[in-house]
């Protein structure tokens, strides 16, 4: 048995586990039966639907040519990680406005082609229509300056 594309055989493996792993979780609710579907059963038919394309995705990469794994980039991985707890951890002390700009102006170095006027530009649109949106029309209350 020869892997023919690579990055399809692990990506079907990858959506098999993640299936498999929502069946798990699911099966500690109740399934309830068809006329009356318990909490259970939307979680397990999304988790046997998913590992069943994992099965399509990777036995196809048996019979088709497809692309070798890239080498993964660990910088990308780690920035993005810090932007998201950095912009948690801004938003309960620092409020929106800022968490945003701290999510933009970490995030932009996972790009090694870093522009910082697009980042300042991209941080500033961001801050407006997120205040638009989440604060003054679905009036969510979040904090857009520090408590």
């Amino acid at each position: 048995m020869h892997i023919r594309s690579p990055r399809d055989f692990w990506a079907g493996l990858v959506f098999v586990a993640f299936g498999a792993g929502f069946v798990a979780l699911a099966l500690q609710y109740r399934l309830g039966d068809l006329h009356r579907i318990g909490p259970g059963m939307f979680p397990v038919l999304v988790g046997t639907l998913l590992s069943g394309l994992g099965l399509i995705v990777a036995a196809r990469a048996l019979a088709l040519e497809g692309p070798a794994i890239e080498r993964v980039h660990v910088r990308p991985l780690v920035v993005s990680l810090a932007a998201i707890v950095l912009f948690a951890l801004a938003l309960q002390w620092l409020g929106l406005v800022a968490a945003i700009a701290v999510l933009v102006l970490v995030g932009a170095y996972a790009s090694p082609e870093v522009r910082p006027l697009q980042v300042v530009a991209l941080a500033v649109f961001l801050i407006v229509f997120a205040v638009a949106v989440f604060v003054w029309l679905l009036g969510l209350p979040l904090p857009l300056w520090p408590a």
